[in-house]
């Protein structure tokens, strides 16, 4: 007996995808955060066992939370997307000041494969140790972003108690020269404009309406608004006095209005006055006195009040009642139309129903809710839930086809004249979708929206009304097809059904009886028309009955012609 040892054969080791991520704080050090992109980027193109994958930067931006870090954000969406397998930071200060997430992020990485490495401090997130060394540094990075955080907050409130502002950001009016605030002689007519208005009894929506139709604009270029009127109504810088301490940073770094938590200092003759205080009292009576008479239109506070948020815009929905119809939409696209948010509105039960189905409850609970729950993002194909443990469920949305849940919806167009196409009942009930301009205008064939859902679910599969929602710009119906043309550019098109008449349909049917299915297109002339751009008829299954009245073509990549009893 003869034994031989096998040698394994060689593993080919593969090349790291690494990236790096840069933070500074301030956003002045530009130099500092170019040095840190320029080092990174060099390290890793010289280390020939490493793929160069990218560098992460954010400038200007505190490492305290993950909110407002849009490439700390990115860098994690790669990680989860498998582009990337090591991380680099100089420091754990740079990567995160707030120990809860930077243990978190680290850990969701680590479960996923993925390497960080802090080079100051020379810890791997993979080692036995990392986990240990690194939640003792992180907080200490967090106790000295508190002992920074706290000198500062001194230092501006030893500033306000001397009646000197933190910066010299002027209001809507006025601008600082370097020494103090001068009013600018075209927003200052505006502001003393407002004011003669209101007085004069005008409400603040009819100011913004007014000045939006004479297309007045504020410093970002956008129009003055009903809340900017507000904003100026209430504001008693235009009478010469600056308020300081209006507002004030908490613990957990959060902006909030002071409302008598701080001191509030009041400093006099600062700057020349848009309004003289008379008229500034005048106009605080009204507005107290109107939202008196209007009393609070919600005084009972919604379960879901302040929690629901847009994931097309990121701005907040808000219920709107009418009849027993009950439903959530976004602010921004009531305010501002569907060109700054194209969010579909979400209805109340469905909201409570998508609560339900996450948290896995029967009934529903308001303060379980309030107490699990952070936020609820709403999306044209689901609904996502982020927990107050940080974890984020999703529960896809639920469209029925019916009024206020059909995904086609303002979506439907003629790709003759353009115009909107309206849902109808025609005839025994059948819901189809015509152009809304006059016959006598455009000759539309009708879809019917059995077919518009057949070519739907062909196209996008199962669950295809929320990627209809979510990711289709227009749908555009011929006469001879439908085209769904997505957001991110490209589109889809599907083949309407074509009808035969009988004696049409009777020569067809002699027709391949003659021929037994082995016939081509050119073989038949008088249905190229039909089987235009479309397989041999040796490629496509027929079925011939008595009862047939019409034979119908369908599909968008076979070329099969069905026919219909």
């Amino acid at each position: 007996m003869k034994i031989r040892r096998v040698q394994p054969s060689p593993i080919l080791q593969k090349k790291l995808r690494v990236a790096a991520y840069a933070r500074v704080s301030v956003d002045t050090l530009h130099h500092s955060l170019a040095a840190q992109v320029s080092y990174y980027s060099n390290l890793i193109q010289n280390n020939p066992a490493w793929e160069y994958a990218g560098v992460y930067a954010d400038e200007g931006i505190t490492g305290t939370s993950t909110t407002h870090r849009t490439e700390f954000k990115r860098l994690i969406a790669d990680c989860n997307a498998g582009k990337i397998d090591l991380v680099l930071v100089k420091s754990i200060s740079r990567f995160a000041r707030d120990t809860v997430d930077c243990l978190h992020t680290v850990r969701r990485l680590k479960e996923k494969g993925i390497a960080v490495r802090f080079e100051r401090e020379n810890i791997d997130s993979t080692s036995e140790d990392g986990e240990l060394l690194l939640t003792l540094l992180a907080s200490f990075a967090q106790e000295e972003s508190r002992s920074i955080g706290d000198n500062i907050r001194w230092g501006v409130r030893r500033r306000f108690r001397q009646g000197i502002p933190n910066g010299h950001k002027a209001p809507y009016g006025y601008t600082w020269d370097g020494e103090m605030f001068r009013i600018v002689p075209s927003e200052g007519e505006i502001v003393k404009e407002i004011y003669r208005r209101y007085l004069a009894g005008e409400s603040a929506y009819a100011i913004a309406k007014r000045l939006a139709g004479r297309g007045i604009t504020g410093r970002q270029g956008r129009p003055i608004e009903q809340t900017k009127v507000k904003d100026i109504l209430s504001n008693i810088s235009y009478t010469g006095t600056m308020a300081l301490q209006k507002n004030y940073i908490s613990e957990g770094h959060i902006r909030k209005r002071n409302k008598g938590e701080l001191p509030m200092y009041l400093v006099d003759g600062v700057f020349e006055p848009l309004v003289s205080k008379t008229d500034f009292d005048k106009a605080q009576e009204i507005r107290q006195r109107r939202a008196a008479q209007s009393g609070n239109r919600n005084s009972v506070r919604m379960p879901f009040s302040g929690i629901v948020k847009c994931g097309c815009c990121g701005g907040g929905f808000s219920r709107r009642t009418a009849g027993k119809y009950r439903r959530w939409g976004c602010n921004t696209k009531e305010r501002k139309g569907s060109t700054a948010c194209d969010s579909r509105p979400i209805k109340e039960e469905e909201l409570v129903a998508a609560v339900r189905a996450v948290m896995e409850k029967d009934d529903f609970d308001t303060a379980e809710l309030r107490r699990k729950v952070s936020k609820i993002v709403i999306y044209g194909d689901c609904v996502e839930l982020h927990l107050t443990n940080g974890r984020i469920k999703k529960t896809a949305r639920i469209y029925t086809g019916q009024r206020g849940s059909n995904p086609f919806t303002n979506k439907v167009y003629c790709a003759s004249c353009g115009s909107k196409c309206e849902r109808d009942t025609w005839t025994k009930g059948i819901k189809v979708w015509a152009c809304s301009q006059l016959r006598t205008k455009c000759r539309l064939k009708r879809l019917s929206e059995s077919e518009l859902k057949e070519a739907a679910e062909s196209l996008f599969g199962d669950g295809y009304e929320g990627k209809i929602v979510q990711n289709v710009e227009r749908i555009f119906i011929s006469d001879d097809e439908v085209i769904f043309q997505l957001k991110e550019g490209g589109a889809y098109r599907w083949q309407r059904q074509c009808e035969l008449s009988p004696q049409a349909l009777k020569s067809f049917a002699l027709r391949l009886r003659q021929n037994q299915g082995g016939a081509e297109r050119q073989d038949m002339p008088e249905f190229r028309p039909i089987m235009k751009n479309r397989l041999p008829v040796t490629k496509c299954r027929w079925r011939i009955t008595r009862t047939t009245s019409r034979a119908v073509q369908t599909g968008i990549s076979s070329a099969c012609i069905r026919t219909k009893g």
